[in-house]
């Protein structure tokens, strides 16, 4: 079994060995050295679990050995005793100043010797397991380290090539954009110079439809774009500035009645916000609650009342609630409405199904929500949230 090794240092002879009669007797190895110079070289030279100081050292020797032993990083996990006669109980207080576990007190008791050094053994076998799993742990953590920075210097590189990826995909879109874009206008300008002759009415049912048909390719046409120009870009496709929500609105109603005038819906706008200012890209919030309204349109009769409120939510935004009485939106397309062209149904394009998504993708951008469902008996529900400016 392994003996335990004890460092007594103290010059006077009888405390001494009153100790290491004690601690011999109980199966210890004990060595004792006269002053700290001689202490430090056994510590130097050998491993010791248990260290004892007289007290009584000159020149308050026993403080600073104790204190130069416990502010090494290799020895401070040795458990330090003092032995501290009755005369010195004043100071007691800088035996814990300097570092120390325990003191003892003379005469000696057996039992407080050997159950003080035997639980500060234990202490320190724990402080020393504790140490090695640090220093595992502290290798562990210097291996993950060098993998993260790994894994990061790729990352960066990713992120370069992403870049120039994200530099190619607008380019592209920009020149898809004029592509398509050209010849509409031309096919446009030409439709309204066309517009101006009279024609027979069967080229002019033809016209009409060719008409019809190019304003909504345009219409599609830009919706995608701006779709995918949102995706690559987010946030960082808007051109934001201090702007009215109730004003981008209002646009919005207008827009609507002037498209759908000969349906004579009745508006109810109420507000009830202490201040409807935000930050925003007006054009892309005109594009989303027009989108939203020009459903509500489609889908309501003649004569039916569309309600439109903005309050302030507690959490700091602007609510924007669009409802109608019409058809509303089926089970199916409930949970797929925010996909491209995944409402197969078109609610907000009866058309296309590109409406909704792209009022996500531009709520989305400004950091808001948007959400839908039905009202009871009929009807569909609009949510929108932005951030309030305030």
């Amino acid at each position: 079994m392994k003996k335990f090794t004890v460092l007594v240092v103290g010059n006077q002879i009888d405390r001494v060995f009153s100790v290491e009669q004690i601690l011999n007797e109980n199966d210890f190895d004990v060595k004792n050295v006269p002053n700290g110079q001689e202490a430090l070289q056994i510590l130097k030279a050998q491993k010791v679990d248990l260290i004892i100081i007289d007290i009584n050292l000159p020149l308050l020797q026993s403080f600073s050995i104790c204190h130069t032993i416990k502010s090494n990083v290799e020895w401070n996990i040795i458990p330090i005793i003092f032995m501290v006669g009755m005369n010195d109980l004043s100071l007691v207080n800088r035996v814990f100043e300097s570092g120390a576990d325990d003191y003892i007190l003379e005469p000696l008791i057996n039992s407080e010797l050997l159950t003080k050094s035997g639980i500060l053994m234990e202490l320190k076998y724990g402080r020393q397991i504790a140490k090695n799993l640090n220093q595992m742990l502290e290798t562990k953590v210097a291996q993950r380290t060098n993998e993260l920075e790994d894994s990061l210097n790729k990352l960066s590189q990713a992120n370069k090539e992403l870049g120039i990826l994200e530099i190619a995909k607008s380019e592209f879109f920009n020149l898809i954009s004029h592509e398509i874009r050209t010849p509409l206008n031309g096919i446009l300008g030409s439709l309204a110079l066309i517009e101006r002759y009279k024609l027979p009415d069967e080229v002019s049912r033809y016209f009409t439809l060719l008409d019809f048909s190019v304003k909504r390719l345009e219409n599609f046409s830009n919706i995608i774009l701006e779709a995918s120009i949102l995706r690559i870009k987010g946030e960082k496709a808007l051109l934001i500035s201090e702007t009215n929500l109730v004003e981008i609105m209002q646009n919005a109603v207008d827009m609507c009645i002037a498209s759908f005038h000969k349906k004579n819906i009745t508006i109810d706008f109420q507000c009830n916000s202490i201040n409807s200012g935000i930050k925003g890209d007006q054009r892309y919030l005109l594009k989303c609650f027009t989108a939203v309204l020009e459903n509500a349109f489609k889908f309501s009769s003649k004569g039916d009342k569309i309600e439109i409120s903005i309050s302030d939510d507690q959490e700091g935004y602007l609510k924007t609630t669009i409802s109608d009485y019409g058809i509303g939106f089926s089970k199916e397309s409930l949970g797929n409405l925010f996909n491209a062209m995944g409402n197969p149904e078109g609610h907000i394009d009866k058309n296309i199904g590109m409406g909704l998504h792209l009022s996500k993708l531009i709520i989305d951008a400004h950091a808001g929500s948007i959400s839908v469902g039905n009202r009871k008996p009929k009807g569909a529900i609009v949510e929108i949230r932005i951030p309030s400016r305030i």
